[in-house]
């Protein structure tokens, strides 16, 4: 779900050489998303159906995404439990964390390496929420148009793993950029997990001058970032960028970001770490749906 288009994507295959069966985008209208959170969830109805009607209905569990601003998520310290109790223990302490009680909440965890060494007995675990009543608004709707839902998850979270595939791993520390139109993903990975998501709204079309502004306010956001990480994760040394999203093959964007920061900059996109055959139209843009559809892969 983007505030652009809603974008279905359908694979077949092995781990490593997966094809589209089929994909299809269509347009969000103007009311349903905005600025990248769920505005009137209402308003994604009439989209949904189009989508529906042209897959021939949806006969299959759904992996859904929901806008990133509407997401938070944080690398909490807690015991080190089976997953189910770690949960438990989490309510407790919820509230220094999330801006909202833990009964208000939906709440998914789940363990990943951190290079900040906490106390022993203790683990760190990737918690993304989100106001309850925005997932239950969500389910009404996938109820209403006959939607198995399979799962909901932030869209960053997804297109992180669709340009990181199932075997990319860094030894130390990398910046994954998603430069999109009007909304911009960063995340700080270590090994193979995302410790750091951040969300810029930042218009990147605007004719050649307007577009090289606005790669400059990116450049400057992604300069902010690192800034951030070398304070409050000393720890880690970030030493690549990978540059994705429908603005990541833009050679002026990964000059001026290697020029700022000193680092090398790559161009990422979701297709190739799956070994999927890149799409001969409409290739950009689908860090999203592909993510959530390899999520059971990773």
């Amino acid at each position: 779900l983007q505030e652009d288009a809603l974008r279905f994507i359908e694979l077949e295959g092995s781990l490593s050489r997966l094809r589209v069966v089929r994909k299809y985008s269509v347009p969000a209208g103007e009311r349903g998303i905005k600025k990248n959170t769920i505005a009137e969830a209402g308003e994604l109805f009439s989209p949904l159906q189009t989508l529906r009607n042209r897959i021939g209905g949806f006969k299959a569990p759904v992996a859904l995404s929901i806008p990133s601003r509407d997401i938070l998520i944080r690398i909490v310290e807690l015991p080190d439990l089976e997953l189910e109790e770690a949960r438990e223990a989490l309510q407790w302490d919820f509230e220094k964390y999330f801006p909202y009680a833990y009964s208000d909440a939906a709440v998914d965890i789940s363990k990943v390496d951190n290079p900040l060494k906490g106390e022993q007995g203790m683990m760190s675990v990737l918690v993304a929420a989100c106001k309850i009543r925005t997932v239950e608004s969500l389910m009404r709707l996938a109820d209403s148009l006959g939607m198995q839902i399979a799962t909901i998850e932030p869209e960053n979270i997804a297109m992180f793993r669709s340009v990181l595939g199932p075997t990319l791993s860094f030894s130390g520390g990398y910046l994954a950029v998603f430069a999109e139109n009007s909304v911009n993903q960063l995340v700080l990975g270590y090994k193979d997990n995302g410790i750091l998501y951040r969300t810029s709204l930042l218009e990147m079309n605007g004719g050649e001058d307007g577009k090289q502004q606005n790669f400059s306010a990116l450049v400057r956001e992604i300069g902010n970032t690192l800034t951030f990480v070398r304070n409050q994760y000393r720890e880690i040394a970030v030493e690549h960028i990978m540059l994705a999203g429908s603005f990541g093959g833009e050679t002026g964007l990964k000059e001026m970001i290697e020029n700022a920061t000193g680092l090398k900059v790559t161009a990422a996109d979701p297709w190739g770490p799956w070994g999927i055959q890149v799409p001969p139209d409409d290739a950009l843009g689908w860090e999203t749906a592909v993510g959530l559809a390899v999520r059971e892969l990773s």
